[in-house]
Formats: C-alpha cells, sequence, structure tokens
C-alpha cells in the first residue's frame, strides 16, 4: 500500500504527529495522550501502523504479566524512494482538514488559540541544516509533556528544497 494512502487518516496521523513530537513512547502515553479517541480505535490504528511499518518497537518489557512496547516512527519509510509529491499533497491534504474542521467550529477564535502559519526561507550547509533539526527536536522534547489545563496543539515542520523560480 502507498504511504499516503496509510497516513492520511486522521486518527493515524495524530499517533504519528505524537511520536514525531515525543520521539518514542508506549501505547499506553500514547492513550493518555490522545484521550479523546476510544483505546480500542487507537490500538487497531497502532497495530495497523506497525504491520505496515510506519512504526517500529525499539523494544520490548514485561509489565505485570502484559508486555509493554516502546514505539517510534520508522524514519527510514518516510525516506524511501516513494512519490513525494503524493504523499507531500496527502500530507498538506490532512493538515487542511484539521485547520478547516476547526474554522468550522462556532467558537474559533484564531488569535486566542494562537494559531500560527509561516513559511522561513533558510541557506544553510546541509551540516548546519542537520543542526537545527537537533536543536529543534531538543527545544520540543523539553515541552513534549503534557501539561495541567494545557491545550493540545498540532505543530507541524515541512521542509522543502525551494526552486529557482521560487527564489525570485
Amino acid at each position: 500500500m502507498k504511504l499516503s494512502d496509510i497516513i492520511t487518516n486522521p486518527i493515524r496521523m495524530k499517533i504519528m504527529q505524537f511520536l514525531q513530537i515525543r520521539g518514542e513512547a508506549t501505547t499506553r502515553q500514547i492513550c493518555e495522550e490522545l484521550h479523546d479517541v476510544p483505546q480500542p480505535t487507537l490500538y487497531r490504528h497502532i497495530n495497523y501502523l506497525l504491520k505496515e511499518e510506519v512504526l517500529i518497537v525499539k523494544s520490548e518489557r514485561k509489565v505485570r504479566g502484559s508486555l509493554e512496547r516502546l514505539l517510534a516512527l520508522n524514519e527510514a519509510k518516510f525516506t524511501e524512494n516513494t512519490d513525494i509529491a503524493d504523499s507531500a499533497y496527502q500530507f498538506l491534504m490532512a493538515l487542511y482538514g484539521s485547520f478547516q474542521r476547526y474554522s468550522d467550529k462556532e467558537n474559533a477564535d484564531p488569535a486566542a488559540d494562537m494559531l500560527s502559519l509561516r513559511t522561513y526561507m533558510l541557506t544553510l550547509t546541509d551540516e548546519s541544516y542537520s543542526n537545527l533539526f537537533k536543536e529543534l527536536r531538543e527545544v520540543i522534547d523539553k515541552y513534549s509533556e503534557p501539561e495541567q489545563g494545557g491545550k493540545s496543539r498540532s505543530f507541524s515542520v515541512i521542509s522543502a528544497p525551494v526552486t529557482e523560480e521560487e527564489k525570485k
């Protein structure tokens, strides 16, 4: 199955976004964070993502008679020679769907909810660019623990090379 078909489901997208921010988590931690999704539904989607090798099991350990798995995104799956344009389109459409559902809410307040859309053009060496992502992950890790009274927010980073036409 094409990666874009796998990841466009909104629940699978939530799971992947959570793991992208956290780096790794147990199924229980995912369930605690995504408390608006029924637990059986989360387990079904996690198992599907494992079957499709979008998620990997980093480690397993026995906890009170059951097996606890530490899960992470399979970064290699996202860098395989796939239809990049199709994957980007599916990702952006899922993101658009989130914005559409938000804007359809009667009480949507972008300023109060700190809605943000930004694009920054950077000219960096590969080493500096790699360091940027390492530092971003460190900052995201710092804020990844749910805070009492906090509001869940989706935070996406999209990176793409700039064409000569776009530089003008």
